[in-house]
């Protein structure tokens, strides 16, 4: 991509390039190479450090390379790509640099929450700009660490169970709008119907020991099983609850059968939190009116908290972190609170993703 059309005679740069300022492209990303066009062509790109590669082997030594030089490394591509990149950054690049999360996958969940859901384009020359400005605006968050036999594996979300399992099917095939929807429909149709088979197989409850910071969970068949930085898991899913302190993160499971969560999924994904039906239909009961209650009581098997640790023991083969599919290399997996990232973030990230887009449009 960094090469100009066999037609077109070289453009000569005039401007050595800052040797500050890197941007990291993995041109696979998302299929849109004219969203990677339009950010390679621009003029503020001509004045930056490129990598441009599909292999994340590359990202570390060139990384090293560079020494202390780089203070903010922009990087072009979906949620996968940013976490390999996150899982090679050595402590010295988290110290020393500002990462900038342009966006340019499939659902750039963490781009999104750092209040950059524009074109990518927009977004790196927005970054540059108000890097060069002095106006760069950031936040420093935590990651998660996950570990797993000798792997370590970075990023902001990890989740376990069958959703694991649908998505692992939806990364099997080419990824688009359309084959996303019909695997969800799938699901769905097992949930409740039985029906295809092969992905009621995939439905079926976790077995897990879990512990939330040293305490077990009284419960070892799970539907679902995540922890998250960010509060949001998908563009728009944003189940947890309460306030994340600066040792915490977020986390929930749900000890339930598929198809109750699969009917629960929209109220979960509000942070809306299940009905205990079970004392919801005693409490009709002629003997219990007398009894003092507060609010409607909340299903028992739903957990929803903080947490600074999350030890599981399972024979469940796969996990994710950050939407990367992850084969266990044993039963027991660790997720802890790692290191303190540095990142760039638009002045409307704090805002719902609604007003946003308005501020941004106002703005322009």
């Amino acid at each position: 991509m960094d090469q100009p059309e066999p037609n077109t005679p070289p453009r000569e740069r005039t401007v050595k390039p800052d040797a500050e300022i890197i941007l990291i492209c993995n041109p696979q990303a998302g299929g849109r190479w004219k969203e990677l066009a339009g950010i390679l062509d621009s003029e503020e790109a001509s004045h930056v450090r490129r990598i441009v590669t599909d292999s994340v082997e590359d990202i570390a030594p060139a990384l090293e390379a560079l020494g202390r030089e780089a203070k903010l490394i922009c990087i072009y591509g979906g949620d996968g790509t940013i976490q390999r990149v996150l899982d090679r950054l050595s402590p010295r690049d988290k110290d020393e640099a500002v990462i900038a999360l342009i966006g340019g996958g499939t659902m750039n969940v963490t781009a999104t929450w750092c209040g950059f859901d524009r074109p990518p384009a927009e977004n790196f020359r927005a970054v540059i700009r108000a890097y060069r400005n002095g106006t760069l605006l950031l936040r420093e968050v935590p990651l998660l660490e996950v570990r797993c036999g000798q792997r370590l594996t970075r990023g902001f979300i990890f989740g376990m169970g069958p959703i694991v399992r649908i998505l692992d099917e939806y990364e099997r095939g080419t990824k688009s709008r359309g084959r996303g929807l019909m695997i969800a429909l799938k699901g769905m149709s097992a949930a409740w119907l039985r029906f295809p088979i092969r992905f009621r197989k995939l439905l079926e409850e976790m077995d897990a020991e879990v512990l939330f910071d040293g305490e077990r969970i009284n419960y070892d068949r799970y539907a679902l099983l995540f922890a998250n930085i960010t509060g949001q898991i998908n563009p728009g899913v944003t189940p947890f609850i309460g306030e994340r302190t600066r040792d915490t993160f977020f986390c929930a499971a749900y000890a339930a059968e598929s198809r109750e969560v699969a009917l629960a999924i929209p109220l979960l994904a509000k942070g809306i939190l299940p009905i205990d039906t079970g004392s919801l239909l005693r409490r009709l009961a002629p003997w219990t009116w007398g009894e003092k209650r507060k609010g409607l009581p909340i299903d028992p098997r739903y957990i929803n908290r903080t947490a600074s640790r999350i030890e599981v023991t399972s024979s469940e083969r796969l996990y994710t972190v950050d939407g990367e599919i992850l084969t266990a290399e044993s039963d027991r997996i660790e997720v802890d609170l790692g290191l303190r990232l540095k990142l760039a973030v638009s002045a409307t990230a704090s805002l719902p993703a609604g007003l946003r887009r308005a501020a941004d449009a106002v703005a322009r």
